[in-house]
């Protein structure tokens, strides 16, 4: 990682106490729903946020939900924590994505759709694996906006947009400008955060999955796959479904529902 980048990594704040205090809460296995509430409606604005979110019809609710418990009950506090998660990223960085040629609001709609297809994937056949899933697919990608930073402070801003032009590989340009790609970058931030260490492998190694093993090849295949589905600026095309695909079957993961949760998103 170049100079700049890693000052830009190490220039962002810890986590908020509140946040903090729900991550605390979400591992103790002895904890309740109405304790994550209560935590989480102590903070009017992530508690806005989480109720935005929640009521994307990405998910499926039949129903508007008003209220945190509605969300927790319905969507589970897996998902409920990566709203808590994310909006407090948010809130520690000024988002400008000019070197990616994207804006502010198609950089959280690819960072909403991924999760929602990860939750639509998983939520029946694989629910526990959304404890690590449901956050890094809603994060995995906040590395771009520091390593965006980086670019327009070290004067490469267009590097990333001449790599997208000619259909090159948007990691190895990263890599080229600032010595590292979005994942590498949001797993180092995550580590300094001290999150969970299984999100921030699994988010290392999606990547490459076959740089791990076991429970965690697959779910870095998934992530993967997810963050094939969705490109950067949010748009879902026939092309990355196939590509999306292709890892699919590299892995034998759940094709069947795959292919449901994409239908449900682009239906939203």
């Amino acid at each position: 990682m170049t100079k700049t980048l890693i000052k830009n990594i190490d220039a962002i704040p810890p986590l908020p106490e509140s946040v903090q205090d729900i991550e605390k809460i979400y591992a103790d296995p002895d904890s309740t729903f109405e304790d994550m509430q209560k935590a989480i409606e102590k903070d009017p604005i992530l508690t806005a946020d989480i109720l935005r979110i929640a009521n994307s019809p990405m998910y499926g609710i039949s129903r508007t939900i008003n209220n945190v418990k509605q969300a927790v009950s319905l969507l589970g506090k897996d998902a409920v924590r990566s709203f808590v998660l994310s909006s407090a990223a948010n809130a520690s960085f000024k988002i400008d994505l000019s070197p990616y040629n994207m804006t502010k609001e198609q950089f959280a709609t690819a960072c909403e759709r991924q999760l929602a297809l990860t939750i639509n994937w998983l939520i029946r056949t694989q629910p526990k694996r959304l404890s690590v899933l449901a956050p890094a697919a809603f994060l995995v990608d906040i590395g771009r906006v520091i390593i965006s930073k980086t670019l327009i402070e070290d004067n490469k801003a267009s590097v990333i947009k001449e790599s997208i032009d000619e259909g090159k590989d948007i990691a190895f340009a990263e890599k080229s400008a600032c010595g590292a790609q979005t994942t590498d970058v949001t797993a180092t931030l995550f580590n300094n955060w001290n999150l969970d260490p299984n999100i921030i492998h699994v988010i290392r190694y999606s990547d490459d999955p076959d740089g791990t093993y076991d429970d965690e090849k697959v779910m870095a295949a998934i992530l993967k796959a997810v963050r094939e589905t969705v490109l950067p600026n949010g748009e879902i095309t026939e092309e990355s479904i196939a590509e999306a695909k292709d890892t699919i079957e590299e892995y034998e993961l759940d094709l069947q529902g795959y292919e449901k949760a994409v239908e449900k998103i682009l239906e939203a």
